[in-house]
C-alpha cells in the first residue's frame, strides 16, 4: 500500500497475491489489475487468509493488497490512514465511523455503481438505502446484512413449569413469576430470577436487548416518520419504563443487571439463573443451547417470536466504502462488491471460503465445513459473509443448525430496520452527554429513586441544557 503512518504500519499485517478473471458480471473487475484493501473481519492467517487470497487470485485476475489490522485496534488504525490522507482503495468501516467518513470528502458516492450494477438487482434495496445521507449520496455498501437480537428463553423451564411459550405482555409476566419464584430448576432454593439483560453496552445499542419491555418505544435517537426524534421523550417510552419499574421492584427483572455486560447476560442463562434475555440470531441460536447444555445436560434454550407490541430491529452494519484514492471505483466496486453477490465462486469464496480447506463437497450443491484450521475441535463458520446474513436471495449450499434457522427466521419476520443519524458538530459535540444523561435518568427511575413522570420532567430539563432541540434540528437539517 501507498506510505503507512508508522505507528499504524507497526500494527498491520499484509497480505498481497495475483489472481485471474471470472464471469459476466465481473467484466469491470478486469479492467484493473491491481486493489489496495483493508478488512477487519476476514479470515485470520493462521485460519487459511493466505490461501483465500491464492483462490481469488484463480478467480479473478486482480492483485489484492490485503491489509488486516488487529480487530480491537481496527477503527484507530483506519482513522490514522484516513487522517495521514494514507487511503486504499476500498476498505471496511464500522457502523459508528460511517458518516464522518462519507462527510470527510474522501468517499466515492456509489449510487451511480449500484444502479449499473446485475449482481446488486437481486439485493433488496432497503440494505443499501439505509446508507444514504442527506446530500442524497451512498458512501457505503453493506457488508451483509446488520442482524439483530431475539429473545432467548430456558424452554426446560417452561416445560418443568407446564408454561406455553409467552404471546402477550401479561403472559410473559406470568411466566417471569413462575421462573423467579417457582424453583424451575428444582433445586429447592430461591435463586433464580425471570429475566436479565446488559447495561454495559454502548447507549446506542441498548435497544438490540430490551425490544420485549421497551416495545414500541426506544432509548436512543428514533426516525419516526421520516423524521428523527429522541426516543427519550416519545410517548411510548413513558409506558416502557413502567413496565421496567414493575420487572424490577417485583424482582422479576436481574436486580444486576445494571452491571451486565452481554457476557455476563449470557452466563446467567447458561448456568440457570436468569431464564430469558434477548441476544443475536444466527450462531448464538446454537451457542446458547450448547453452553446451556454444557453446565446442565438437561437444558434447553430456544428462540421465541416477540410478543404482542414489541418487535425485533435490525441493526445498521459496517459498510465497504470506496476512496478516492481508487483511480477506477466502479471496477473496484466490480470487483469486490460484485463478486461478493455473484451466486457464484465469488459468493462461496467470500461467504464460505476455500474448498479442501475450509468446506467439502458432500452432494449437488451442498457442503459441509470442515474444522477450522487454527482449532481443529470446531468447525468452520464463514470466511467473511455470516452465512444467515446473505443480502441476496443466493439458494445456499448449506443447511443451518435447526435452533440457528429457528432465530434468524424469527428475525427476519419481525425485525425492522434502524437508520443512521447523520448529525454534524452539535451532535459530535453533545450525544455523549445526552446519552450519559439518559442512563443516569432511567437507573434512577428503574429502582424507583424517581417516579416516571419525575425523571421524564428532570431528562427534558437537563436535556435542554444539553441543547437537545438544537441537536435535533441539526438531525432533521
Amino acid at each position: 500500500m501507498r506510505k503507512l503512518v508508522c505507528a499504524a504500519l507497526s500494527l498491520l499485517v499484509a497480505a498481497t497475491v495475483w489472481a485471474g478473471p471470472q464471469a459476466e458480471q465481473q467484466a469491470g473487475a478486469a479492467q484493473i489489475k491491481e486493489i489496495d484493501i483493508v478488512l477487519d473481519r476476514i479470515l485470520m492467517p493462521e485460519d487459511g487468509l493466505d490461501q483465500w487470497i491464492a483462490e481469488y487470485e484463480k478467480l479473478f485476475g486482480i492483485k489484492l493488497n490485503v491489509t488486516k489490522p488487529p480487530h480491537n485496534q481496527y477503527s484507530q488504525i483506519l482513522g490514522t490512514m484516513f487522517a495521514a490522507n494514507d487511503l486504499p482503495d476500498i476498505c471496511e468501516i464500522q457502523t459508528a465511523d460511517y458518516v464522518p467518513y462519507a462527510k470527510s470528502g474522501k468517499l466515492v458516492p456509489l449510487e451511480d455503481f449500484i444502479k449499473a450494477s446485475p449482481v446488486v438487482k437481486s439485493i433488496d434495496s432497503q440494505y443499501y438505502e439505509a446508507y444514504r445521507l442527506k446530500d442524497g449520496h451512498i458512501y457505503g455498501f453493506p457488508t451483509y446484512k446488520g442482524g439483530g437480537c431475539v429473545g432467548y428463553i430456558r424452554k426446560d423451564w417452561l416445560d418443568t413449569l407446564g408454561l406455553k411459550v409467552p404471546t402477550t405482555w401479561d403472559e410473559f409476566v406470568t411466566v417471569l413469576k413462575a421462573f423467579t419464584f417457582n424453583d424451575p430448576d428444582g433445586d429447592g432454593q430461591n435463586d433464580t430470577v425471570g429475566m436479565t439483560l446488559p447495561f454495559q453496552v454502548p447507549v446506542n445499542e441498548f435497544d438490540y436487548y430490551n425490544r420485549f419491555i421497551m416495545q414500541g418505544a426506544y432509548f436512543d435517537f428514533q426516525k419516526k416518520n421520516g423524521k428523527w426524534v429522541d426516543g427519550f421523550t416519545q410517548p411510548e417510552m413513558k409506558a416502557a419504563l413502567q413496565r421496567f419499574q414493575q420487572l424490577y421492584s417485583e424482582g422479576l427483572l436481574d436486580r444486576e443487571f445494571f452491571t451486565n455486560k452481554t457476557s455476563t447476560a449470557r452466563t446467567k442463562i447458561y448456568e440457570g439463573q436468569a431464564g430469558f434475555m434477548e441476544y443475536w440470531a444466527g450462531t448464538w441460536g446454537t451457542r446458547m443451547d450448547a453452553s446451556a447444555k454444557a453446565s446442565n445436560p438437561n437444558a434447553e434454550v430456544v428462540s421465541i417470536p416477540p410478543i404482542e407490541g414489541a418487535h425485533y430491529v435490525s441493526r445498521v452494519g459496517p459498510v465497504f466504502g470506496i476512496t478516492t484514492a481508487a483511480k477506477n471505483p466502479k471496477a473496484v466496486f466490480d470487483a469486490i462488491i460484485g463478486t461478493m453477490w455473484d451466486k457464484g465462486k465469488g459468493q462461496m469464496l467470500w461467504t464460505f471460503g476455500v474448498e479442501g480447506l475450509h468446506y467439502k463437497t458432500v452432494g449437488e450443491n451442498k457442503i459441509e465445513m470442515l474444522p477450522q484450521p487454527s482449532n481443529p475441535s470446531t468447525p468452520m463458520q464463514k470466511s467473511f459473509i455470516d452465512p444467515h446474513l446473505t443480502l441476496n436471495d443466493w439458494a445456499l449450499p448449506i443447511e443451518f443448525e435447526e435452533k440457528m434457522k429457528l432465530s434468524v427466521d424469527i428475525h427476519n419476520t419481525y425485525a425492522v430496520q434502524l437508520g443512521i443519524p447523520e448529525g454534524g458538530d452539535l451532535f459530535s459535540k453533545y450525544v455523549g452527554e445526552i446519552r450519559t444523561l439518559k442512563q443516569e435518568i432511567f437507573s434512577k427511575i428503574v429502582t424507583g429513586e424517581y417516579s416516571v413522570d419525575e425523571g421524564l420532567k428532570m431528562y427534558q430539563q437537563k436535556a435542554k441544557e444539553l441543547h437537545i432541540d438544537e441537536v435535533l434540528a441539526e438531525l432533521n437539517g
